[in-house]
């Protein structure tokens, strides 16, 4: 089984360090999450429950599960439990349940998991007619880097091959958007030839206060990383989030 726990803490000291795709990624998301018509929603895969708590404040009726339990342990004991979010330890794989859902989200998941067509039509089972998935996978295959390997990704997904998953499970008016290009495609590249391990090693052994610095020094540069993301040039993505229909 993966270590979901010590991937958790990893991510967690990259994303406190300083993260510029992910605050691209959910400028996107956050986007996509906002148009989905409020209902009994299911978070796939909730890590820290960031989306779990936007949909819950737009009125949605949310089930969340990630597969590690001390995620799910610091969610439940900092807010589950208050907010009134359905919360446990799951994977796609072994959740069930006895109710369809209105919609069904998943971000940054689906990259962790080695079959992947069997996950995606697991979800669709879940989601009632004409509910709506929102899911967002890493970008360009040939972007894969240590930082993948170490992250647990199976892949980096391309365009066709991230709409194939979704049509071929039955998905349908597909809107996919791309976001990544030029800077963060830029930043990838380079991260991919030469900076990897130094990151790496970096975010491994970053003190909290050395994270907020960073953080701090990095979140600078984020409005206008965002701005030029906005002209959504259609070339080499770092990632896509995707809005479709059962």
């Amino acid at each position: 089984m993966k270590d979901y726990d010590n991937r958790h803490e990893l991510w967690a000291r990259a994303h406190a360090a300083g993260s510029p795709v992910k605050f691209v990624r959910n400028a996107k998301v956050f986007i996509e999450l906002d148009k989905l018509v409020p209902g009994n929603t299911l978070d796939a895969g909730c890590g820290t429950g960031e989306y779990s708590k936007f949909l819950l404040d737009r009125g949605h009726e949310v089930t969340a599960f990630d597969p590690s339990p001390v995620v799910i342990k610091k969610l439940m004991e900092k807010d589950g439990k208050e907010l009134g979010i359905a919360i446990e330890v799951n994977t796609i794989e072994g959740f069930s349940s006895s109710k369809m859902f209105d919609n069904i989200i998943s971000i940054e998941v689906f990259e962790h998991i080695e079959s992947d067509q069997t996950a995606i039509k697991k979800l669709y089972s879940l989601l009632k007619k004409g509910g709506s998935m929102v899911i967002s996978v890493p970008a360009t295959p040939f972007l894969y880097s240590k930082a993948d390997t170490i992250s647990g990704h199976y892949r980096r997904y391309s365009y066709e091959g991230f709409m194939k998953l979704l049509t071929d499970a039955g998905l349908r008016e597909l809107r996919i958007k791309r976001y990544g290009f030029p800077v963060l495609f830029v930043y990838s590249l380079i991260r991919k030839i030469w900076l990897d391990k130094i990151l790496i090693n970096h975010f491994s052994s970053l003190s909290s206060s050395g994270s907020r610095k960073k953080a701090l020094f990095l979140s600078k540069f984020y409005p206008f990383i965002l701005a030029i993301d906005q002209l959504n040039i259609p070339f080499w993505s770092v990632g896509y989030v995707a809005r479709c229909k059962k």
